[in-house]
């Protein structure tokens, strides 16, 4: 699958065209990715956040009317986000915005939850990801919002990092690994340790 300018498109291993959806920002940055069945195609700040059934062919573009394709389960239209990319978690998805609101879709109909800003979240370029019964937020002031998975918002706790911090985390086994301006921290799952492990690599 490729996103260009405006339109992402879906090929068959030889190349073949398989379906293509319009309406994209010039340049989504977002990245697409499947989750339980459904593939999820996010077009950009103000654009929509679709959802396509897998076995699509065509030009699932929605109607001037509205109508949408039999091969999307659901499609809001004003759902995508500008740079983030939003995760899948216990059958919804959160997506972040790059101003900090937060929304909670169900993953198998786009029912919308609710939206949330966070406050005094500033400004966010990580994805959030999702663990344990929490959805995480790292904003670009090294700030993680904590926020209970589930129907209602519900900020939990912020932890400071106090510096820059604009990578989106990767989770490897039992650590998470998160970079900063000048530090690259490995965090171990505490439920499998005794006591929270840090170790950071300085001058990354």
């Amino acid at each position: 699958m490729t996103v260009g300018p405006g339109v992402a498109v879906s090929y068959d291993l030889d190349g073949k065209e398989l379906w293509r959806l319009s309406g994209m920002t010039p340049t989504p940055i977002p990245s697409p990715f499947a989750f339980d069945g459904l593939l999820y195609v996010n077009g950009g700040r103000g654009k929509a956040l679709t959802a396509i059934k897998p076995g699509a062919t065509g030009d699932l573009t929605p109607g001037e009317d509205g109508q949408l394709s039999k091969f999307v389960a659901w499609s809001q239209p004003r759902g995508g986000t500008y740079l983030p990319t939003e995760v899948a978690y216990e059958g919804a998805l959160y997506s972040l915005s790059e101003i900090g609101i937060v929304s909670r879709f169900e993953a198998k109909t786009g029912k919308v939850s609710y939206r949330s800003r966070i406050e005094g979240g500033g400004a966010f370029t990580s994805s959030p990801w999702a663990y344990n019964g929490k959805v995480f937020c790292l904003s670009e002031e090294g700030k993680t919002f904590v926020i209970a998975a589930g129907e209602k918002f519900e900020l939990l706790h912020v932890n400071l990092l106090d510096e820059m911090a604009q990578a989106t985390p990767a989770i490897v086994g039992d650590r998470l690994l998160l970079r900063t301006e000048t530090k690259l921290y490995s965090i171990r799952d505490h439920q499998r340790h005794a006591g929270l492990r840090l170790h950071t690599a300085d001058g990354y």
